[in-house]
């Protein structure tokens, strides 16, 4: 391959996000940087601390904004080698200092709320449990989420405070019909890409309302879905007939 490009990210989060959008299904995209159709090439993705991996890569869209790439041979393989990159920690990260123990006369009641947060969780009754789930806060719904898993989820899907992540993480879950037309129904909800990407990867997202979600993604990205495996087969045929219209 004569042509060699560099994906070069500056700092953490920008990968983390490249790998959540795009490396993560086997793509890549190149803002700004236009490449004819079907070109191949050596794609050289660089982390902050300087670590590389090359992969090879095909162009497979490309307009004014940029080039998206499918990465050839993408499967476990390349993706465990891709994820690891993502999660490298910069050389220089030092653990913190481990906290001094607390002194033997210490009140009982002096340990944050983070610290014993599961254990007040799981001595909830359900009805308890439900009731923290539709009013709580961010911690007390994750601990919930994490001991309860689908006992609670109806409860926290109607909790006015429910962030994006804590829908995405719930919309990836084999969820029944109704809780998933919940989701889809919400229009505040369907703004996250997060929550949108994880709802197309659902196995169980009804067929009928996979072009709705569709057609929420940007155009660069609705142009990736055909190519990219980790969506079903149902998704990426659905954005097929959306980018390509018969009649």
């Amino acid at each position: 391959m004569s042509t060699i490009v560099e994906l070069r990210f500056d700092d953490a989060a920008s990968l983390e996000r490249h790998w959540r959008e795009h490396l993560s299904r086997g793509g890549a995209w190149l803002a700004g940087r236009t490449y004819d159709r079907d070109t191949v090439c050596a794609l050289v993705i660089i982390a902050p601390t300087g670590t590389r991996i090359e992969v090879r890569a095909r162009v497979v869209f490309a307009d004014g904004n940029g080039s998206g790439l499918a990465l050839e041979g993408f499967g476990p393989s390349m993706r465990e080698q891709l994820e690891a990159l993502v999660n490298e920690p910069p050389p220089e990260l030092e653990l913190p200092p481990e906290p001094a123990p607390e002194p033997d006369d210490a009140p009982p009641d002096h340990d944050p709320i983070a610290k014993n947060v599961h254990e007040r969780m799981r001595n909830l009754s359900m009805v308890e449990a439900h009731k923290v789930a539709r009013d709580g806060e961010i911690h007390e719904r994750i601990a919930l989420e994490r001991i309860y898993g689908k006992a609670v989820w109806p409860q926290l899907l109607q909790n006015p405070r429910l962030s994006a992540p804590e829908v995405a993480r719930i919309s990836r879950m084999p969820l029944p019909r109704p809780l998933i037309e919940l989701i889809v129904n919400n229009a505040t909800w369907l703004q996250s890409a997060e929550v949108r990407r994880a709802l197309l990867a659902n196995t169980r997202l009804p067929v009928e309302h996979v072009p709705r979600v569709l057609r929420l993604l940007p155009k660069q990205e609705l142009k990736l879905v055909p190519m990219q495996t980790t969506y079903p087969y149902a998704v990426r045929e659905a954005a097929r007939r959306i980018l390509f219209p018969v009649g």
